[in-house]
């Protein structure tokens, strides 16, 4: 599973070589928070989309893949719950309009499946499984 390579936490990469756990976690966390963030503001001062909320995902995953240097089921499953974390960080500062429950308002079905399913799903997929390459490797950076 995971072992120490020249002081550095390294598990199996889901296809080929190893995966650099440290940065991958580095990666998921700095990915989340700042999409985190930059969803929570942009839904706070010009209106929430809901339905980009998987995007908190796919940049943490992305991220942590990309940091890592590889694909790892532990890296997939800490972006996804760190994505889930940021997905409801950002819903507090988006806050809720007068007169409508916090609760009410951030538990539509659009939230439900799009910040809080589709969220950590696209985190795990871009970072812990094998499917996620061909499409990283896509991409520009």
């Amino acid at each position: 599973m995971a072992n120490l390579n020249m002081g550095g936490l390294t598990a199996q990469d889901a296809g080929e070589g190893n995966v650099n756990l440290p940065m991958a976690l580095v990666g998921a966390v700095g990915g989340a928070l700042v999409m985190g963030v930059i969803y929570g503001v942009v839904g706070r001062f010009v209106t929430e989309y809901a339905y980009v909320a998987f995007l908190i995902g796919g940049v943490s995953g992305m991220a942590a893949m990309k940091l890592g240097g590889g694909r790892s089921i532990i890296a997939g499953a800490v972006a996804a719950v760190v994505s889930l974390i940021a997905v409801l960080g950002a819903k507090l500062i988006v806050g809720s309009p007068e007169g409508v429950g916090f609760i009410e308002y951030h538990t539509t079905m659009f939230d439900i499946l799009f910040c809080y399913v589709a969220n950590p799903a696209a985190a795990f997929f871009a970072a812990g499984t094998n499917q996620a390459r061909s499409l990283m490797n896509r991409l520009p950076f």
